[in-house]
């Protein structure tokens, strides 16, 4: 930045209006509708705000473990999508039409979420901006997200994308599902779509978040447009409190920083990065001391920070 020190990761954050070409460009979704809808607790809309206070008080542009500069790095911002509309699908459209305005402009999007049901409407602008070709991707999370129903709420996402062919089975991976928390079934819907699951007790059997992102990258994203969307309820409450759907048990804060580190770094062998990348359902209401929205904040971080270690001048 024209030989100006650049120490904070806010100094390279810009309004996309001023970046038009950028390497990353954020956008937030103040969503928690489909989060009440599964019975779960309001809030998460108040999650993009809160992510970017954290964004831009609390992280440098030098990551110490890998010995990585995002300083050269471009990074948009895009704001926050209107969904302040009563019509509940009129909000999915315009999540749909806005992600597919950024994914045509940006090479990779990070979305700040927000309720899970967003991804209904991400995913389906991936989808527009590529041509109409079936995506492939990865849901880290606590739940499936495939409930069979005719409304559009933070348990249907994924099983509303397999179902309607947005979504191809075979190139999708759902990481990090707790113990209780799928019914038999999502089990069998799973496993009749070839969709490949981790479950969160194999992930702490000595292999970490990182290895199941990349291992599994490589099998849904080679030949598709992927994105990677990461429930913060993944991670056991001790560490993430903050969140619609609260569980005791869950991954650590170490799997999600490397896995999303991992996903900003992968590059298909047709070049193609991950395009897509979602932290949601935050829910700063429920939050101590910022704890859940600084470390999503520190996942995202991480994903920019794999970006950053995947492009030719910081290497």
């Amino acid at each position: 930045m024209n030989g100006v020190n650049v120490a904070f990761l806010r100094q390279l954050i810009r309004p996309a209006a001023e970046l038009p070409e950028a390497d990353v460009c954020l956008v937030g979704l103040p969503l928690d509708f489909g989060t009440v809808l599964e019975g779960g607790r309001a809030g998460a809309a108040h999650a993009p705000d809160a992510i970017r206070r954290e964004l831009r008080r609390y992280h440098k542009t030098y990551n110490i473990d890998w010995n990585i500069s995002l300083e050269h790095l471009r990074i948009a911002d895009a704001g926050n999508v209107n969904l302040r509309q009563p019509d509940h699908v009129e909000n999915h459209r315009r999540i749909r039409e806005k992600l597919a305005q950024l994914c045509q402009q940006y090479p990779r999007v990070v979305v700040l979420g927000g309720s899970h049901d967003g991804t209904y409407s991400t995913v389906r602008g991936l989808y527009d901006a590529c041509g109409g070709q079936p995506v492939g991707g990865i849901n880290i999370d606590a739940h499936p997200d495939v409930k069979d129903r005719p409304d559009i709420g933070s348990g249907t996402p994924f099983g509303k994308l397999l179902r309607e062919g947005f979504l191809a089975g075979e190139k999708f991976a759902e990481v990090g599902l707790h113990s209780n928390l799928t019914t038999g079934e999502d089990r069998e819907f799973l496993r009749e779509q070839q969709v490949k699951v981790v479950r969160r007790g194999e992930i702490h059997r000595g292999q970490s978040g990182a290895y199941w992102i990349h291992q599994l990258l490589k099998e849904v994203a080679q030949e598709s447009p992927a994105f990677v969307s990461f429930d913060i309820d993944s991670v056991a409450s001790a560490y993430a409190p903050g969140v619609s759907a609260p569980s005791s048990a869950g991954i650590t804060p170490q799997d999600a920083i490397l896995a999303a580190f991992a996903a900003g770094k992968f590059t298909s062998i047709l070049e193609n990065p991950v395009r897509l990348f979602e932290v949601v359902e935050l829910n700063p209401l429920y939050d101590r001391d910022n704890q859940t929205a600084r470390l999503a904040a520190t996942v995202i971080t991480a994903f920019i920070t794999g970006v950053a270690a995947s492009l030719p001048q910081t290497k």
